[in-house]
């Protein structure tokens, strides 16, 4: 096996973990936790530009059909890998 076959394995094996992860164990976390998560994160940063990370709004509605708590949730995993690809700079 030469070294640039070897490479490509292990670049793919090392994809698909993470892909993995991301699938089958992603956290979502609320704004605040992952703030204490990710220290380059703070609540203002998160107003600001929370949008142009990966999110989903999470809405909680009571018996009588009211939503009682709206808020974001954030994929940790996700949010992490963009930062490991360097992909943070270019937002």
């Amino acid at each position: 096996m030469d070294k640039k076959l070897k490479e490509e394995i292990v670049a793919t094996v090392r994809k698909a973990q993470m892909e993995a992860a991301e699938m089958y164990n992603e956290r979502y976390v609320t704004g605040a936790e992952l703030c204490k998560q990710i220290a380059m994160f703070s609540p203002n940063w998160l107003e600001n530009f929370g949008w142009k990370l990966p999110r989903e709004r999470i809405e909680v509605t009571g018996d009588d059909g009211k939503t009682r708590v709206t808020r974001w949730g954030y994929p940790l995993h996700a949010i992490q890998r963009m930062i490991a690809e360097g992909r943070m700079r270019r937002i």
